[in-house]
């Protein structure tokens, strides 16, 4: 008995929280799909760094067809960086929120390693409502979140209609971006903010000599003069 393919049918693609989607065909190659998403989600920075993972995390091979690949129709795929290493206009952060966060980056980093935490919210409002802690391993100079962990919250995150709106982790002294601060940030659309606590976030909770920064559209970190550029108490 011959299993009939179909040629072309429909899959969905999630990226921080919004899914869409997207016609294939059989014999398409799956790299054409990724370069197709990356496009239509207007991702700006390191597009190289995104592959399409199921939702049981495994990575879909980009060097096969979509038959081959095995994706099936109205498939749910997850576009996602394949590590994390570490809009526009003023987002809203809720109450007590800011010193959740540094409570948060101190016991988990006990004045010797950096931590990381993500601020969300609906993806369709400018609210910060939560602060999300990803399982990372760390040390006194860097982090890296567990690959895991980022596949189930990626499913979280489109379940709920939410989106990461900043990224926030800290430096065992000045604060600044590095340059895989740069290069691996958890989302990589234009107006993505990220903010870097100095000292471990041993100090009080602010955002007195922290570096905020925007991504632009060229792909290219814009640091801001003050947070207040960017995010304002709800």
């Amino acid at each position: 008995m011959t299993t009939m393919v179909e040629k072309k049918f429909a899959v969905e693609i999630t990226y921080n929280g919004v899914t869409k989607p997207f016609q294939v065909e059989s014999e398409e190659q799956v790299t054409a799909l990724l370069r197709k998403a990356i496009e239509t989600f207007h991702v700006t920075q390191n597009p190289h760094l995104l592959s399409l993972y199921r939702q049981d995390g495994t990575l879909v091979p980009e060097n096969e067809s979509i038959e081959r690949a095995g994706l099936k129709p109205n498939e749910l795929l997850l576009l996602r960086p394949n590590s994390v290493k570490g809009g526009a206009g003023l987002l809203r952060l809720a109450k007590d929120l800011l010193r959740t966060t540094f409570l948060t980056l101190r016991e988990c980093g006990r004045g010797e390693c950096e931590c990381a935490v993500y601020w969300t919210g609906p993806s369709a409002e400018d609210l910060i409502d939560a602060c999300e802690h990803p399982a990372h391993v760390r040390s006194a100079y860097g982090y890296e979140v567990d690959d895991h962990w980022l596949t189930e919250f990626w499913k979280r995150l489109a379940s709920a209609k939410r989106s990461v709106k900043v990224q926030v982790h800290t430096h065992p002294g000045e604060a600044f971006h590095s340059t895989s601060d740069d290069r691996w940030p958890i989302v990589s659309q234009a107006g993505f903010l990220s903010i870097v606590i100095p000292d471990f976030a041993e100090g009080e909770p602010s955002f007195d000599r922290a570096w905020v920064g925007r991504l632009r559209a060229d792909g290219k970190w814009q640091q801001l003069a003050s947070a207040t550029e960017a995010v304002v108490f709800a």
